[in-house]
């Protein structure tokens, strides 16, 4: 997003979770002022933001709790923008680094055209991306449960449950009472109540996703993701939820880059290789592609067939395959959407 040229004044917060630190530059007499408000007086922050010049351009550092001041400053300002705070202080240069000198650096780089900015999702993908990363995170503390039952388990030598969830370890525990010794038999129990917590919880934001997502604005998305071979609904809403404007994105390579599954580059004189994927962007973005590469190398033969290649019977590799599949359903997810249309079974699979 790029800030209007004809503006009275230029603003640039360094935002932390009790304080904020404003820089205001005016546009022609290039004055500067700082502000320091703490965040829990809204109504100061209100008034600041309403007191400034007309029209007047504001641009909040990316940080995970911005959104607050987002909702605020969006009807008393002009312009709101969200900068990208690695490359402020890449441009920053040797700067010394305090609040002030961070809040005047994004309004000079606002001022000047140079702010690299971020993308801030609407309001609608904003609350789809709160209940996706809330229920992806049940679904990691629910995988954490069942790591601590099989270490209990190996560590008795006992095979454990056949069906790995509430129910099933609540069967088994009650089938073998008189086998396990009390004080393990504590801890699983104490395990099994915590599973039940979890997956009563993730059920129930579960059903709220569903809901949110058979909403006007998603339904045309959701029937074109779900499409692709081991991608449902969960996979689905995390990509939208993370990715929204599929159209930002010039081509694939560069949505692979945003969600960190593109391998790093190692060159020097005519030596070159590939490192780890670079891990930039979303975590939880990551984490759904890789659920549905492993869904999909199950279901899919021309993907299963990939897979096979990259990992050569190799078990350490195997991730590496996981990896890579995961980019190419992306890069899929990013073609069928500029495409408008749903997956075919016999469709090219781009790299």
């Amino acid at each position: 997003m790029i800030a209007r040229s004809d503006a009275a004044c230029y603003v640039g917060i360094d935002l932390h979770k009790d304080t904020l630190v404003a820089c205001t530059i005016a546009a022609k007499a290039r004055e500067v002022a700082y502000r320091k408000i703490a965040c829990v007086t809204r109504e100061q922050v209100r008034e600041f933001l309403a007191d400034l010049p007309r029209p007047s351009v504001v641009a909040i550092e990316t940080f995970g709790f911005y959104r607050w001041l987002w909702t605020e400053a969006e009807p008393l300002v002009d312009q709101v923008v969200l900068a990208d705070a690695r490359g402020c202080r890449a441009l920053a240069g040797r700067r010394i680094k305090t609040d002030r000198e961070d809040a005047f650096n994004v309004a000079e780089l606002l001022m000047t055209g140079r702010l690299p900015t971020a993308w801030a999702p609407p309001n609608h993908i904003q609350r789809l991306r709160d209940l996706t990363r809330h229920r992806n995170g049940l679904s990691r503390d629910h995988a954490k449960t069942l790591h601590r039952v099989n270490s209990i388990m190996n560590r008795l030598n006992r095979p454990g449950p056949a069906r790995m969830d509430a129910a099933g370890l609540q069967r088994y525990l009650i089938a073998s009472v008189e086998r396990i010794e009390a004080d393990d038999l504590m801890m699983l129990w104490q395990h099994q109540r915590r599973l039940v917590e979890v997956e009563q919880d993730r059920s129930a934001i579960e059903r709220r996703i569903i809901d949110v997502m058979r909403a006007d604005e998603f339904r045309r998305l959701r029937e074109i993701l779900e499409s692709i071979p081991g991608v449902g609904l969960i996979t689905a809403a995390t990509a939208i939820a993370e990715i929204g404007d599929f159209s930002r994105f010039p081509d694939a390579k560069a949505i692979g880059r945003y969600a960190g599954l593109t391998p790093t580059g190692y060159s020097s004189a005519d030596k070159h290789r590939l490192g780890r994927i670079c891990k930039t962007g979303s975590p939880d973005l990551r984490w759904a592609l890789q659920q549905a590469a492993t869904t999909a190398i199950r279901c899919e033969p021309a993907l299963k067939k990939v897979a096979t290649k990259i990992s050569k019977g190799s078990k350490t590799r195997k991730k590496a395959a996981a990896v890579a599949i995961a980019r190419k359903i992306l890069a899929l997810m990013w073609t069928l959407v500029r495409k408008d249309e749903p997956y075919k079974a016999r469709e090219p699979i781009a790299a």
